[in-house]
């Protein structure tokens, strides 16, 4: 049993952890925003002389996580905007796997390997993918196709993010848990276009267990049971 089935055994946690990430406690105002025309890596984290641990780019920011001090143990994140070179630093709150959660009162940031979020309120104001992530070592963490493969598709549910991955045609499918980061990666057993309607079906199997991909849902069928049935909320 993969590590994906055993995060399709524990659903509903994965659900209510997901939702329960916006529901922690209000904090003070820790943020920071400095407006900078360009800042040294020893000035990105609170600490001085302190490098990230993680460094992640999306197309508009630059996001880091940096470790902690004294007054905040879990660590900082820092996000600096690549027009104008603004930043903003708040305390980490949670950490599960490679998703790392912020807040500052009612605006909680969420980074992980493959997505940046930020929430107001609970309502989703900015998403980004994640480009690239960096460990402090300089090494790479993660590249969400196969060797040799690009996205085709993208479709982001609740919980997870899938991708659809190939070149000239569709050739893997790549499943990703939102939290915690959790991986599958199978080779596409289906893929079926409806000329009409234009939305395309993917199927990837392994053994008795069957993840159906269109534009309005995301399924994992096992057996004749449909476990997880989510709405996509953005295919991209």
């Amino acid at each position: 049993m993969n590590v994906f089935q055993i995060k399709l055994n524990c659903q509903p946690a994965v659900i209510l952890a997901w939702a329960g990430i916006f529901a922690l406690p209000f904090f003070p105002s820790f943020a920071t925003a400095t407006p900078v025309t360009s800042i040294a890596v020893t000035e990105i984290c609170p600490t001085q002389n302190s490098l990230p641990k993680r460094s992640f780019e999306t197309e508009k920011y630059k996001a880091y996580v940096c470790l902690g001090d004294k007054e905040n143990e879990l660590g900082y994140f820092v996000r600096v905007t690549k027009g104008d070179g603004s930043k903003i630093t708040v305390p980490l709150v949670r950490k599960n796997g490679e998703t790392y959660i912020a807040r500052n009162d009612e605006t909680s940031y969420v980074i992980s390997l493959y997505e940046m979020l930020i929430q107001k309120r609970g309502k989703t104001v900015l998403r980004e993918r994640v480009n690239s992530a960096i460990a402090a070592n300089g090494t790479s963490l993660t590249s969400a196709c196969p060797q040799g493969e690009n996205i085709l598709q993208e479709a982001v549910t609740r919980s997870f993010i899938v991708y659809i991955c190939g070149n000239d045609k569709p050739g893997s499918y790549v499943g990703i848990a939102r939290i915690g980061n959790e991986k599958i990666t199978l080779p596409l057993a289906n893929f079926q276009e409806n000329n009409i309607s234009k939305n395309k079906q993917y199927v990837a199997i392994e053994g008795n267990t069957r993840y159906s991909l269109n534009r309005d849902v995301f399924k994992v069928i096992q057996g004749n049971q449909i476990t997880i049935k989510e709405k996509v909320l953005r295919w991209l």
